[in-house]
Parts: C-alpha cells; sequence; structure tokens
C-alpha cells in the first residue's frame, strides 16, 4: 500500500514537471510509521517538512470548517525564527529573534511584516546562520524542536565585494580604521516567503536573499532563489 502511494504521487509529479517540488508537507498519523519516513527519505530527501500536528489534522481541518469565523482565519508563525549573533567581541554567541512565534503574517495584498537589523560590524565578511525553534529559555536562547535554515555568507570588507564564493575566506576582524556600516531588512510576504536585503555602507553593496531551509541555495543579487514552506498555523 505504501508502494502503492508513492506511485500515485510520482505520477501526479511527473504530469507537472515543469513546476519543481520544494517542499512535500506530510500530515496524519499513518505518515509516523517507519516504512513511510523511511520510502519519503529515498523518494524526496531533505524536501519532507513533517505537520506539527500529525495525529490531529483531521480535526484541526473539521473545527476550521465548522468555525463560523473560518473566513476570518490567517497564518501565523508557530515557530520562532532567528539567527545566531556573536556579542562581547565574539566572545559570545547569543540568538536574535527577529519574527516570534504567534506573530499573523499579512493578508494578501496587505503591507509584508518588516524589520531591520543596522551595526558596525567587527569582521571582513557575515556568516549569517538561521534557524527556527519551538521555544526560547528564560535567556531567550534556542530550545525544544530547532530546525536549520541555511546559511549565508556577505562580504563586508569592500575587497571582498566583487567575489562570488566566499566560502574559501576565513573569517576575520576588520582593521580599527574602517567604518562600515550594515544594514539587514527582513521581510515576510503572505505566503510566508521571507526576504533579506543586506546592504554595505558607504560602498552600497548590496544583495538580496530568500531565506530557504537547510541545503537550499537562496542567495541572489536580483531576489529570486529557492522557495521555502515556513511552520505556519492558522
Amino acid at each position: 500500500m505504501i508502494e502503492s502511494t508513492r506511485d500515485v504521487i510520482e505520477r501526479l509529479l511527473s504530469a507537472y514537471s515543469g513546476l519543481p517540488l520544494d517542499i512535500l508537507y506530510v500530515t496524519g498519523g499513518g505518515s509516523e510509521l517507519p516504512p513511510v519516513a523511511r520510502i519519503l527519505r529515498e523518494t524526496f530527501g531533505r524536501k519532507v517538512r513533517r505537520s506539527a500536528y500529525m495525529r490531529s489534522a483531521s480535526a484541526v481541518g473539521l473545527a476550521i470548517r465548522a468555525s463560523a469565523q473560518a473566513d476570518a482565519l490567517s497564518e501565523q508563525f508557530n515557530q520562532n525564527f532567528g539567527m545566531w549573533r556573536e556579542a562581547d567581541a565574539g566572545g559570545t554567541i547569543v540568538f536574535d529573534l527577529i519574527f516570534p512565534r504567534g506573530v499573523q503574517l499579512p493578508k494578501p495584498g496587505e503591507s509584508e511584516l518588516s524589520i531591520e537589523r543596522v551595526y558596525q560590524p567587527a569582521h571582513n565578511l557575515g556568516h549569517f546562520r538561521y534557524l527556527e525553534c519551538s521555544k526560547l529559555d528564560e535567556r531567550g536562547q534556542p530550545t525544544g524542536e530547532i530546525t536549520n535554515w541555511e546559511q549565508i555568507r556577505f562580504p563586508f570588507d569592500p575587497d571582498l565585494q566583487s567575489l562570488h564564493d566566499l566560502s574559501a575566506y576565513p573569517v576575520e576582524r576588520l582593521p580599527d580604521q574602517i567604518h562600515l556600516t550594515i544594514r539587514e531588512k527582513y521581510t515576510c510576504d503572505a505566503k510566508g516567503n521571507v526576504h533579506v536585503k543586506i546592504s554595505a555602507e558607504p560602498s552600497g553593496y548590496t544583495r538580496s536573499f530568500l531565506i530557504g531551509h537547510s541545503g537550499t541555495n537562496g542567495a541572489s543579487t536580483n531576489g529570486s532563489g529557492s522557495k521555502r514552506q515556513l511552520s505556519l498555523t492558522a
């Protein structure tokens, strides 16, 4: 029965081969069976995303359908989204919460969620490590279920801004006489797509990223990139 289900899915994907699969969203108690999880990994690799309510999908759907206010429901973050940052001249790693759990997404046609970070960098390039987590402890650090998103490198040093691949360059401290300002602008649209636009001043160098989850490539200079399915709930 599991193999026949996989055959149905593969025929469906073949019929729409021009539309690449970004995320396979899995729900239902049966999907927790070990053979199901194994076949999903074999077929779709890291593209599989499990529902936060594996055994309650039918009940949740029926509750929404039965609600007289179903049309008024809106999606929201059910995880905390943010990134690791260095503090105390690199001596401490802290979690920077960008979009907290429970924040509602804008409805279609409404303005995007937006938040900015502005700072003076201490190093030659930024290594941005994004993640989402189900809980925060008393110090504001991630705990509970933690999922890593992709990592992004951005050149702070003007001498590195003409390079495309920064993976071979070590992170080093900048000379004190170099005065730079970095601006990060994060946005989230009605579909749950999270973008970041990073700008270096005074050079004016800017790159935009559609942030994908771990293993994808979301970097782009024109705003295009891989798609990320957020953990959302109605």
